[in-house]
């Protein structure tokens, strides 16, 4: 009990000073450096103590959650203050940044797709886009733009799809929260997680909001993290799928938790996690588009080096204002840095979980949550060492953490003691 809450204490301050690091810590330029090294040590710090506590329980069942009832109003203000504050600062960008594809090409791109599809034209949706640079094609992966055909059907600007998405992230976050039940360090959660939306709705540098569709990509990923607490097979392979198909960044994940269900003896759940996530997979791209969209963007990775060293001749800023690790790598070690980023994507993931079963099972520590602890270290690793490292990118890796110090830190002291 007294060493699971040091865990929590611990995992929560770690949290605050990730959220800093990805917030108002940029704003310190010559420090730059050390907020990059402390941001990827707090991210494996994180991914270290989820090991560490208690195994998750999150039920969706509203007979077992009506002891929250009492709270209900605390949530209901929480997330109206929120979405407030989302909706304002939204309509600030969508007047002050008309989307133009000469100040970022991803909104502008996606609108064109998701105008194809609500028009019905399946088989041109991947077609040269000719307004766009002169004729560009587009690779973003179905589950990427499709969220903003629902801007195109109901004839609204494509940003409040992102506003949408991180709403109900924030209502996702606040339904797992239970500030009561830990109400030394509930307070530093709830302040971390306003800092962290008041600086995505504020701040120009991160540019979320009014240039990027990476709230997409936090919904997802934050639904993937639920699932995973919640640990149910079918909605887990959803969200595998809906992750894959928009950004891969926890493509490290994959392997070690299809291990993870083998390790376990649950071969069954296995086989329904990889058939899910097939048909689905299919239905959303070979399917409806045909192989081509889906060979383009296997080829990706392969031009990411190319695309970097035009990044460094021409914006090397971009390198210097986020916490990435290609900073240390500069513009003559591209090709290295590239190289390490897959590397390591694939080999920290799957040894971390195995190191996580060996002081399990060889050492007789008390270790639970090894899927979402590998999750959360595929996604540091992941980012860190992304080849052109954009701030908005980091987002989706403090959000999981957000709903992982949300639900672990404030689960009630019985819950401890039966785990």
């Amino acid at each position: 009990m007294k060493s699971a809450l040091t865990v929590e204490n611990i995992l929560t301050a770690t949290f605050v000073i990730e959220t800093i690091c990805i917030t108002y810590g940029l704003l310190f330029g010559s420090l730059m450096p050390f907020t990059s090294i402390l941001y990827f040590l707090c991210g494996i710090l994180i991914s270290v103590l989820l090991l560490f506590l208690p195994r998750a329980k999150q039920s969706f069942s509203i007979k077992q959650n009506a002891r929250h009832l009492s709270t209900l109003s605390f949530r209901i203000v929480a997330i109206v203050i929120m979405a407030v504050q989302l909706i304002y600062f939204t309509t600030k960008w969508i007047d002050d940044a008309p989307i133009d594809f000469h100040d970022a090409d991803m909104l502008p791109v996606m609108q064109v797709m998701a105008k194809r599809f609500a028009a019905g034209n399946f088989s041109h949706i991947y077609d040269i886009i000719p307004e766009i640079w002169n004729g560009m094609r587009p690779v973003y992966l179905p589950a990427m733009w499709m969220p903003f055909s629902l801007a195109i059907f109901g004839n609204f600007d494509v940003r409040w799809v992102t506003c949408i998405l991180l709403i109900i992230t924030f209502a996702i976050f606040i339904f797992v929260f239970h500030p009561s039940h830990q109400k030394k360090v509930s307070p530093y959660i709830l302040g971390s997680a306003f800092m962290l939306f008041w600086w995505l709705s504020t701040s120009q540098n991160n540019g979320l909001i009014p240039y990027t569709e990476e709230g997409v990509v936090i919904f997802y990923y934050v639904i993937l993290t639920l699932c995973l607490l919640n640990r149910n097979i079918w909605l887990i392979a959803v969200a595998t799928v809906l992750c894959a198909l928009s950004r891969y960044a926890f493509i490290g994940w994959i392997v070690p938790f299809g291990l993870i269900l083998f390790y376990k003896k649950r071969s069954v759940l296995f086989f329904k996690w990889m058939t899910a996530g097939l048909i689905l997979g299919l239905l959303l791209t070979i399917v409806p588009f045909g192989w081509k969209p889906f060979y383009d963007s296997l080829s990706l990775p392969g031009q990411y080096i190319d695309f970097a060293a035009r990044v460094w001749h021409d914006s090397p800023n971009v390198f210097y204002q986020n916490p990435g690790m290609a900073k240390f790598f500069g513009p003559a070690r591209i090709e290295l840095q590239h190289k390490l980023l897959i590397i390591l994507s694939f080999t920290i993931p799957l040894l971390f979980a195995a190191f996580a079963f060996w002081l399990k099972e060889k050492r007789k520590y008390k270790i639970h949550n090894i899927s979402l602890a590998t999750l959360k270290i595929s996604l540091v690793i992941f980012y860190n060492f992304i080849d052109v490292p954009y701030l908005y990118l980091f987002y989706t890796s403090s959000f999981v953490s957000l709903i992982f110090v949300g639900y672990f830190v404030s689960r009630e002291k019985k819950e401890l003691e039966i785990n």
